[in-house]
């Protein structure tokens, strides 16, 4: 993902947002990446902050 301003996706925000929009539930995103389903939900409303803010 392009740099907008001062806010980048990380790897991690834009494998999170990739398998969110494939309808993945948090839960689901969470086993895939090996955390929390807590981690993968914060890791979700960063991307939805960044890209309200892009």
């Amino acid at each position: 993902m392009t740099e907008s301003g001062s806010q980048v996706l990380s790897d991690v925000e834009l494998r999170v947002a990739e398998l969110a929009a494939q309808g993945m539930p948090v839960a689901v995103i969470a086993e895939v990446l090996g955390v929390s389903a807590n981690t993968a939900a914060r890791y979700l409303a960063a991307v939805y902050v960044k890209l309200r803010n892009a």
